[in-house]
């Protein structure tokens, strides 16, 4: 797995200025599977201390008067997303059969998450562009989790895949 975007990455372009970059890829079995259907089956398979983690994130940020970003795992409620449709935690960028672009952006930081089927490797992918101090400040615990998580929930998609 490499912490580098490939170079076919549907968020290469956002490279530029970018204070977080990780990606992962892994060769799974593609089968067939768009990349909406691929996000929606990491979703349902998210584990149960992911979704604490979320908890005690969306928890924290509401004491702070921040967003909280809900569940992961209600991207399955979304029936024919379009761009600027939530999906679970994240707001649809852009869609195709080979790729998916999720977005998450507020006055702290902009977080691009994408999913994108490279034949049969499927490389996750994050680029954040802090907005101010809080932005950098937030970015200081969860780089390293996302670090470990990202690469943990591929494995464990490509795993199910098999």
């Amino acid at each position: 797995m490499s912490a580098l975007l490939s170079e076919s990455s549907v968020l290469r372009s956002q490279l530029p200025g970018a204070d977080f970059v990780h990606a992962c890829q892994m060769a799974a079995p593609r089968n067939g599977r768009s990349a909406l259907q691929t996000y929606r089956d990491m979703a349902a398979a998210v584990p149960g201390w992911f979704d604490g983690l979320m908890g005690l994130r969306n928890h924290g940020m509401r004491l702070l008067r921040m967003k909280d970003l809900g569940s992961l795992r209600a991207v399955q409620q979304t029936v024919d997303p379009r761009p600027g449709q939530r999906l679970g935690i994240f707001t649809l960028q852009a869609l195709s059969e080979d790729a998916i672009v999720l977005e998450d952006n507020d006055r702290h930081l902009r977080v691009q998450l994408a999913l994108q089927w490279h034949g049969d490797t499927l490389e996750v992918a994050t680029v954040v562009h802090t907005h101010n101090a809080f932005g950098r400040l937030y970015m200081l615990p969860v780089a390293p989790v996302h670090r470990l998580i990202a690469p943990y929930l591929l494995n464990k998609q490509v795993r199910g895949y098999q």
